[in-house]
């Protein structure tokens, strides 16, 4: 009866891994960026939005400020690994009387996102389209510790490089925040690939495998 429970159990866990691999994974890892203060995306393969070029990479539209330093009550550069951003970011909204989202059609469709989010709110969601259609929406208590999303400005649980894998297909993205403000910087799109759920599948089943040779042996 223990060992019909057990592998109930493990295949029970694999289908359970299964059907999470549809969703999207979310994890905090980066690397240091040129300036060797800032964090950015630690994947290999993916375009990444600095802010810092003559052009965008992306067609944005909506409100959004490229800037740098900080303006009291109104944005605060993201905080790095010991001093705040020196490079130019991103921030929604702009300003005083302007609206509260900015939009950046990317002319083509990513399962990745990457994003050095800055003094993270509550108030700031990220939303994911495919031709129009939301795809996928996160806000800044979603995407890390809710009680870390209070827009502490120094923060390092607030000011964190958050990657987004296995989203659903998107070729724009939307900032929103109903508040002053969402900061972000080093802004990463690609197609990372993430296990397949027949790997895991046979993943686990060679682990229950091993488990059964083991209880034969020590028998």
């Amino acid at each position: 009866m223990k060992t019909f429970l057990v592998l109930s159990s493990a295949f029970l866990l694999l289908f359970g891994l299964c059907g999470v691999a549809g969703a999207a994974t979310i994890n905090y890892n980066w690397v240091s960026a040129l300036d060797g203060n800032g964090y950015t995306s630690p994947y290999s393969g993916v375009t990444v939005e600095t802010f810092d070029a003559a052009s965008l990479l992306w067609t944005w539209s909506g409100s959004k400020g490229l800037v740098t330093g900080s303006l009291s009550g109104t944005y605060a550069a993201p905080y790095g690994q010991s001093a705040p951003d020196a490079t130019k970011y991103v921030t929604v909204p702009e300003n005083i009387g302007a609206g509260v989202e900015a939009e950046a059609a990317l002319g083509g469709t990513y399962n990745y996102f990457g994003i050095w989010w800055g003094s993270v709110d509550t108030y700031n969601t990220l939303s994911f389209y495919n031709g129009g259609v939301l795809e996928a929406s996160f806000t800044g208590s979603q995407a890390i510790t809710p009680s870390n999303a209070d827009g502490n400005q120094t923060a390092p649980s607030t000011n964190l490089y958050v990657n987004f894998l296995d989203l659903p297909d998107f070729n724009s993205f939307k900032m929103t925040s109903t508040q002053y403000a969402f900061e972000a910087d080093n802004i990463a799109v690609g197609n990372v690939p993430v296990p397949e759920p027949a790997t895991m599948l046979l993943l686990g089943s060679g682990l229950i495998g091993l488990w059964g040779l083991r209880r034969k042996f020590k028998k």
